[in-house]
């Protein structure tokens, strides 16, 4: 979301990064039942508003028993922000962002060795931090290396990730050998991946 650093003006929409509408979330192990329909319903939420809805009442429903559902449930928010903005309800969008954010860190807290926990709010802390006042590059740090700690059980779609993410986090702090050095890793777990493409895209950006 382009929301002026003075809070006095804010652009229409939410900025969407290159990677925003193709970006893989972690996909929770042995999740089945109503838990895994309000997870369906989020990521389908992504392409499609009309679900946000339908995802709130479900994983709310479950996210005071849950830190997933409420990790989740928090994604949510910030996809709802996103309409708030597309409506030009500036402050109602900012409003909706600290909510949703509130809600991932709060589900860390909770559970703050659940890796798919770690994968939300690496992505969404990136996204919002490039198109927003909201800074979440500290909470992205955090997450790079929790994660990074636990390479050797991530499978390499995770790894395709965590590298992809590793890069446009050192890319905004203009370490852009390191960055660089990242995206080559990010294709070479996972080359087959959407993040790999989306890699491939950052090299071309950053090699120039």
């Amino acid at each position: 979301m382009s929301i002026s650093r003075n809070g006095a003006k804010v652009a229409a929409s939410l900025i969407a990064v290159l990677l925003a509408a193709q970006a893989t979330w972690a996909a929770p192990a042995k999740v089945d039942g109503k838990l895994a329909e309000g997870i369906r319903l989020h990521d389908a939420a992504r392409e499609d508003p009309s679900n946000i809805d339908k995802a709130k009442v479900i994983l709310g429903s479950l996210k005071d028993g849950s830190p997933l559902a409420l990790g989740y449930y928090g994604s949510v928010v910030t996809l709802e922000a996103n309409v708030a903005s597309d409506n030009k309800k500036m402050l109602e969008a900012l409003a909706l962002l600290k909510e949703g954010t509130g809600y991932i860190d709060q589900a860390i807290k909770q559970s703050p060795e659940l890796s798919d926990l770690r994968f939300i709010r690496l992505e969404t802390g990136y996204e919002i931090s490039v198109s927003s006042p909201m800074n979440r590059f500290k909470e992205m740090k955090t997450d790079i290396d929790w994660l990074t700690a636990r390479t050797s059980q991530l499978d390499v779609s995770e790894r395709g990730v965590l590298e992809l993410y590793r890069g446009l986090y050192l890319a905004k702090a203009k370490k852009i050998d390191e960055a660089l050095d990242a995206f080559d890793k990010c294709v070479e777990v996972s080359p087959a991946s959407p993040e790999a493409a989306e890699a491939k895209k950052q090299i071309a950006r950053y090699a120039e």
